[in-house]
């Protein structure tokens, strides 16, 4: 019989939210055929603003939980959890209360400013000690994200389970070099300053200067969405495109049509985008934030900078420039890029590794 599992994440469908930890759930909920996954949705709709009707959304989460937790059939609950400000405000009491009830639960760590960057308050140490108080299963991306929530966080049984893809049609494509065509330049996220969209609108100004022919396309959704649509379209006119929220095959043909795919973040866990990106052959320029590290090697299948607000702008710019000055590096990068995908990000073994640590619940 089929293992019951509710799991958390925001909107699944990503018309109404454009989320890393919804790519998450939705992977595998379509790929563990052992697990009866029942989802429970956390977190607010891109375009949902307002502060009473956050607080209402907030309560009747909470009452929904309880009646949940009191009343569902649940043997497992894979809670994804992230560890910022108001992730856990949020969500620290719902994973404490299911505790207290002794329901099986592992916690599934998606980044955050606290796991690397910042250094809880006491309040916020006193709640996430209690989360990952005694034996419960605690996923990460990495292993450098393993000492982080062992000595910060009291975390005892800690596994690695980094992000995985499908590759059914990256697996089929195969990308053809062009010096020609213009360098088409990429975001795929949520559109927010978070995710270093300065850094970005600040390399493409540089970028202009030297007149280089490119395009930057942005794809996604988020709270400031219309305020840089409209930096980029002033700032590029005809070389920018937007697309907006993309899936399925639209959101194939739009990394099969791009060349460098741009993420430098200023905290990130192991972005899903990202990992998606590199299966088609897009070269990452990122920075060197949260999992990203395990994943890009600077200069062998991307180009990895260090987070800085006096000169992350500017290595963007050169290296994009110097990707699209030698046509030959950005193939050779643009397949070990895929290769280092298709080698370690098996989503059968991902799957496996998951239910094994099910089991340990």
């Amino acid at each position: 019989m089929d293992k019951a599992v509710l799991i958390t994440a925001p909107a699944l469908d990503a018309s109404n939210n454009v989320s890393g930890v919804s790519s998450v759930a939705n992977f595998i909920i379509a790929n563990n055929a052992k697990c009866n996954y029942r989802h429970f949705e956390l977190g607010r709709k891109d375009g949902e603003t307002g502060k009473a009707t956050l607080v209402l959304r907030l309560l009747k989460t909470y009452c929904k939980w309880a009646g949940v937790m009191f009343f569902g059939k649940t043997g497992l609950v894979h809670f994804n959890f992230a560890l910022s400000k108001a992730s856990i405000i949020r969500d620290a009491p719902l994973v404490i209360f299911a505790k207290l009830l002794k329901k099986k639960i592992i916690i599934h760590l998606h980044g955050g400013d606290y796991l690397f960057a910042k250094k809880a308050p006491g309040w916020m140490l006193f709640l996430l000690k209690r989360v990952f108080s005694g034996n419960t299963p605690v996923l990460v991306l990495s292993n450098a994200e393993v000492s982080e929530v062992k000595q910060k966080y009291s975390a005892k049984n800690v596994f690695v389970l980094a992000n995985c893809v499908d590759l059914k049609d990256a697996a089929v494509f195969n990308r053809i070099s062009d010096e020609t065509t213009p360098l088409r330049l990429l975001f795929i996220g949520r559109i927010s300053n978070t995710k270093g969209l300065d850094f970005i609108y600040a390399a493409l100004i540089k970028l202009k200067k030297l007149n280089l022919n490119f395009k930057f396309v942005m794809a996604g959704a988020g709270p400031q969405q219309s305020e840089y649509m409209q930096k980029f379209e002033t700032l590029l006119g005809n070389n920018f495109e937007f697309k907006g929220v993309v899936s399925g095959q639209t959101k194939t043909a739009l990394y099969q049509s791009c060349h460098v795919f741009l993420l430098p973040s200023l905290f990130e866990g192991l972005p899903m985008s990202l990992l998606e990106a590199m299966s088609f052959g897009l070269v990452p320029v990122v920075t060197n934030v949260g999992s990203i590290s395990t994943v890009v090697i600077n200069k062998q299948n991307g180009i990895i900078t260090e987070l800085d607000e006096n000169t992350t702008a500017s290595v963007l710019a050169a290296s994009v420039e110097d990707l699209d000055g030698s046509r030959a590096v950005l193939q050779q990068m643009s397949l070990a890029a895929k290769e280092y995908i298709f080698k370690n990000f098996s989503p059968e073994v991902y799957i496996d590794d998951l239910n094994k640590i099910y089991a340990t619940a």
